[in-house]
């Protein structure tokens, strides 16, 4: 009798944009750094920085999840959201400014389950006006912990142990974007210094989102090959995220391969790296879309088109309600 081969199953992760906040950007890193993750038929959007605000109908989340209320994280929430909103109370606080009808709350160190994907917050040190959080993700047996913004994880070993990947601050590779404030730290770890995190935890893959000024504006295959030498001499892989990279987790033991992709083993786990093409905006297709917006060229050609000058469609007048409150007031 004929066996019927396994059914595999997918969790996918799409990172929309890398970019931190920063004035310049590249073909690379266009827009602030999220994450979709693609589960079963749910749309998680992790941070909804400026950057998103006209672009929320295109990506269609089915849900929103944020870090912390930095402008580079959440004001793409200022005309609302037509999903439900997860944040932990100190960051839904600090944006009731923002027309959003469902606010869920998501409790530090209790696990949320969301659209079928488990969220656990962790503290972390950034900001003091907006304290931010790391989410270890989990679906179909396996994790990641996604924190794009962090000057120290506390009791990282611990966090991080048993996370089949890391994806973190790429705001600089090896100089630490540090101050002290109220016995907290302010700021940026270095990527090396979140790389001895994850050796710590014996995580064997990282990657980096929301870059700073040295890697966007810096060479790539330089820049890459330092995080490689970085990752060897803690016996781990690290690279760079770029927008439109996708990693794909399956539950088999050959993922299908993508054309342009870097095949990687984790752990237990296969996982394949697909690496976004860097052609014209109006031929490439982009997997963050949702299925209804995918055959829209417009809307392919306007998630790519490389952003004006001026992005952040929160109004003037908003901006200045929201800092005259102390709300978001960006420390970094």
């Amino acid at each position: 009798m004929r066996e019927t081969p396994a059914r595999i199953r997918r969790f996918e992760l799409v990172f929309l944009g890398t970019r931190g906040e920063i004035k310049i950007r590249s073909r690379r890193h266009r827009r602030h750094a999220a994450l979709l993750i693609r589960h079963n038929d749910a749309r998680i959007m992790i941070d909804c920085g400026s950057d998103w605000l006209r672009l929320l109908p295109a990506i269609a989340p089915t849900a929103i999840v944020l870090t912390h209320a930095h402008p580079d994280h959440a004001w793409g929430l200022a005309r609302g959201a037509q999903c439900p909103v997860y944040a932990t109370r100190e960051t839904s606080d600090l944006l009731r400014g923002f027309p959003v009808r469902d606010w869920r709350c998501v409790p530090l160190g209790k696990r949320v389950l969301i659209d079928g994907v488990s969220f656990k917050a962790y503290a972390v040190q950034h900001s003091l006006r907006a304290p931010a959080v790391g989410y270890r993700i989990a679906a179909e047996g396996r994790s990641l912990f996604y924190v794009p913004d962090v000057a120290w994880l506390p009791d990282a070993a611990h966090v991080l142990r048993g996370t089949d990947v890391y994806i973190g601050d790429g705001a600089t590779v090896t100089r630490r974007l540090i101050r002290q404030r109220a016995g907290a730290l302010i700021g940026h770890a270095a990527v090396a210094t979140q790389l001895s995190w994850c050796r710590e935890a014996d995580v064997r893959q990282a990657m980096f989102t929301h870059c700073g000024s040295q890697v966007v504006g810096g060479d790539a295959r330089r820049l890459n090959a330092v995080l490689r030498r970085l990752g060897r001499e803690r016996d781990l892989e690290a690279r760079l995220a770029c927008d439109g990279d996708q990693v794909l987790f399956t539950n088999g033991d050959s993922p299908k391969r993508a054309a342009g992709s870097a095949r990687n083993r984790i752990g237990r786990f296969p996982v394949s790296i697909v690496t976004a093409k860097r052609s014209k905006p109006s031929s490439r297709k982009h997997a963050g879309l949702s299925p209804e917006n995918a055959s829209s060229a417009a809307a392919t050609a306007d998630v790519f088109r490389p952003s004006q000058a001026r992005t952040t469609a929160v109004s003037t007048n908003q901006r200045r309600r929201l800092i005259k409150r102390n709300a978001v007031e960006h420390l970094d």
